[in-house]
């Protein structure tokens, strides 16, 4: 009997312990099951498929759009260092200050779900204006994004395409993959400004280049202005259908600084080239070329950046210009600060190293 009442014994002793490792075991795991919910959840999806991303910058305005995977209502808001707070109305901003910083959030289910900066336009040059050149670069790959976040290092006011934005073709169903996701963080500070290369011509002649970035022009020939700083857009090439309207849109007053944009680059001899460098054009930014180069055409000055992302060339087939003063061939872009002493133009490659630079006065000319 005190045998078997000692087996007793012991046998309830094990289950009381069974039963209390068993309690702490529940204990602990709804422990860490609350405090996964709590702290270690990962945020919820992006709701953005697409942006937010400006289209749009002027010395008072300021709009971005933006693709939701729902119909759930966005709200923007920017605020200025000294805390004066503005809200958007259907994706606009109005009533800014010209050349103040602003940072800009929004908002979606009552959360911040993305964040940029943007500076207003200055209504003079005053001080420095700082905005890149990229072209041919449209292809999603590891060399787009490498330069894409070069890009969004150099934080620009804006940035302008010389063509090219989508290979094989700018079609709508590639342009997340071959644009809006590679430049992502550039695009929430700045807008672009693009022309047409032929590969963004294969479809409807550019629209959905023209429809996606909100662009004022057709077929990439349109002028905007960034303050005291117009850029004069012609499209695919600068042949003489352009003259007309480079020579209306470079007699507007007012600007203080002009530059041009084309796909294809201008060459010796081209009858605009009067156009340009009667008006003063400080420089002509084009693509089309997978090169990067720096010349000077009948006293013009020309950048050739046609190696954002699609590919470099080779030196068998994409031959240097003759009379380039500089001729790489090199995945990168192009810096430009513009200040009242003049254009300094800085080409980074996408490992940020700087490969050539130049400066000249805001007429194209030696300072």
């Amino acid at each position: 009997m005190n045998h078997d009442g000692g087996t007793v014994r012991r046998l309830r002793r094990v289950l009381i312990a069974v039963s209390m490792l068993a309690a702490l075991l529940a204990i602990f795991v709804i422990a860490v099951i609350l405090y996964w919910k709590t702290y270690l959840l990962e945020p919820s999806a992006d709701p953005f498929s697409r942006g937010p991303y400006l289209t749009r910058l002027s010395e008072t305005e300021a709009r971005l759009r933006w693709r939701l995977d729902d119909d759930r209502p966005v709200r923007l808001r920017a605020v200025t260092a000294d805390g004066s707070t503005v809200e958007a109305r259907d994706g606009t901003f109005t009533g800014l200050q010209p050349g103040t910083p602003y940072s800009w959030s929004a908002d979606v289910g009552g959360r911040t779900r993305a964040a940029g900066t943007f500076t207003t336009a200055p209504e003079r040059l005053s001080g420095p204006i700082d905005f890149a050149v990229i072209g041919d670069y449209g292809s999603g790959n590891d060399h787009q994004y490498a330069v894409g976040r070069e890009l969004a290092a150099g934080r620009p006011q804006f940035i302008l395409t010389a063509g090219d934005n989508s290979y094989i073709a700018a079609v709508p169903p590639l342009l997340d993959r071959n644009i809006f996701e590679p430049f992502r963080d550039a695009m929430r500070g700045a807008p672009i400004w693009a022309t047409m290369g032929e590969h963004d011509m294969v479809w409807r002649d550019g629209q959905a280049i023209t429809d996606a970035l909100e662009l004022p022009g057709e077929a990439g020939r349109y002028t905007v202005r960034y303050g005291p700083v117009q850029v004069v857009l012609l499209g695919l090439e600068a042949d003489a259908s352009a003259i007309p309207f480079a020579r209306e849109a470079l007699s507007e007053p007012g600007p203080e600084v002009r530059f041009v944009v084309v796909h294809r680059p201008v060459r010796t001899g081209n009858p605009i080239l009067p156009v340009l460098r009667e008006a003063g054009v400080a420089a002509v930014f084009a693509g089309h070329l997978h090169r990067y180069e720096r010349e000077v055409l009948d006293g013009v000055l020309q950048f050739t950046v046609g190696t954002s992302g699609q590919g470099a060339g080779n030196e068998d087939f994409t031959l240097a210009t003759p009379g380039a003063e500089s001729s790489l061939l090199d995945y990168g872009l192009l810096r430009v600060q513009v200040t009242p002493e003049g254009a300094s133009y800085v080409f980074v490659d996408e490992r940020g190293r700087v490969l050539d630079r130049d400066t000249r006065g805001l007429s194209g000319r030696e300072p």
